[in-house]
């Protein structure tokens, strides 16, 4: 987990024991603490809420309850999670808190069980622990989106959005810029160690101190510090504040450490490339991999598809995406070659506003990894991004007056 603010808990320590009739968890805490856990599905995952912490636990090692992954970081305001990815399904038998005594320090202990599928299936969402999770008010703590956490237990059902509300005529356009990622889904990890959620909120920052600087828009981002923000949010944040247009900010991965150089990408049923159709295919798992239960997305996601008819839009995308190509070119950043791409990503399925989704670059590379944090690349991608916003809307103006 990044960032530098103090919590009241840290976790100090994570051990996995086997027994006979059980696998136990135990968590090392400062402090007794409120908690929840429960499981998901599709992949199956353990997972634990407590209120905000540093991390100070070791890595884990020498496993054999199926644990393929583990993840930590914040999930939203005053909320971490922790994540275990398994490759089998499993039974919580227990969770429970130990104070400390003597020379044990304060535990979280989690007991579980191997069960079959649909054992596992029968009891997915029991909750365990006396966390709650509240609706929270993201905009005012954190200057990103106001919304409704999700929750495993119960989910609140999601009704589709309204028409955004346009600015009024005369209005500076509203450019939202959206960082990828961020808290319990770290994104792509740099060859240098960097996680992509720090670097694409770097360049997300810059652009925007760009942007309002110039004076011609008014810019939000969707989440400005590290914390996690589902992906249809990041969408219905975009379309609640009536934006005029939608930068959504990645840094791409690849097994081929040599490949290097940004790209653009626009939205269509269709892949460009099979590469292409493989990085959207890893965007849009973002949500599982913070340990969330999409099933509860169907009715809004399906409205939002439903409005994918809206052409005006994707075409708008279009130029505008073929117009930062060319700023990006005169700007001395480097390009993919075929660097338009499109690809279905969820992010960019908002049916009333322009969107594109920008890779910087490859965090896989390890030279790139380390360029895109400078203050150098952040400046030349700041200004070329903002040249090609100036280009965009120069068309729009001249076009609304035709």
């Amino acid at each position: 987990m990044t960032g530098t603010h103090a919590h009241a808990l840290s976790v100090n320590d994570v051990r996995v024991g086997t027994h006979p009739d059980k696998t136990r968890i135990v968590f090392d805490l400062s402090t007794i603490s409120d908690f929840r856990v429960f499981t998901l599905s599709d992949p199956y995952r353990l997972v634990i809420d407590l209120p905000s912490f540093d991390w100070k636990a070791p890595a884990l090692t020498g496993t054999n309850m199926g644990i393929t992954a583990l993840r930590h970081g914040n999930l939203e305001a005053g909320i971490s999670r922790i994540v275990f990815d398994l490759n089998r399904p499993i039974n919580i038998q227990s969770a429970f808190a130990l104070p400390q005594q003597g020379a044990k320090p304060n535990r979280l202990v989690i007991d579980v069980s191997h069960v079959s599928h649909d054992h596992f299936m029968r009891n997915k969402g029991e909750t365990f622990g006396t966390l709650t999770i509240e609706p929270v008010n993201l905009a005012a703590k954190h200057g990103a989106y106001t919304g409704r956490t999700a929750s495993s237990a119960s989910h609140p059902a999601f009704t589709p959005p309204a028409p955004a509300n346009k600015p009024a005529q005369g209005k500076k356009p509203l450019i939202v810029i959206d960082p990828g990622h961020g808290g319990v889904d770290p994104g792509a990890i740099g060859a240098n160690g960097a996680h992509e959620k720090d670097i694409v909120l770097g360049l997300s920052k810059a652009l925007k101190q760009r942007l309002e600087e110039s004076g011609r828009y008014r810019v939000i981002m969707t989440r400005e510090t590290d914390v996690f923000i589902k992906l249809g949010n990041r969408i219905k944040f975009a379309r609640d504040h009536g934006a005029d247009l939608f930068l959504s900010v990645h840094a791409d991965s690849l097994p081929r450490p040599n490949v290097r150089g940004a790209s653009i990408y626009t939205l269509s049923n269709k892949a460009s490339d099979a590469q292409t159709a493989k990085l959207a295919a890893r965007e849009n798992k973002a949500d599982l991999i913070a340990g969330i239960d999409l099933s509860v997305e169907d009715e809004e996601v399906a409205n939002i598809l439903v409005n994918l008819a809206m052409r005006d839009t994707m075409n708008q995308s279009k130029y505008f995406a073929n117009t930062l190509v060319d700023t990006f070119n005169t700007g001395g950043l480097k390009l993919l070659e075929r660097p338009h791409r499109y690809a279905g990503f969820a992010v960019l399925k908002a049916p009333d506003i322009p969107s594109v989704l920008i890779e910087a670059g490859f965090m896989s590379n390890r030279n790139e990894a380390v360029s895109l944090a400078s203050k150098e690349h952040k400046d030349r991608f700041a200004k070329s991004v903002h040249k090609g916003i100036d280009a965009y809307f120069k068309t729009v103006a001249q076009n609304e007056q035709q």
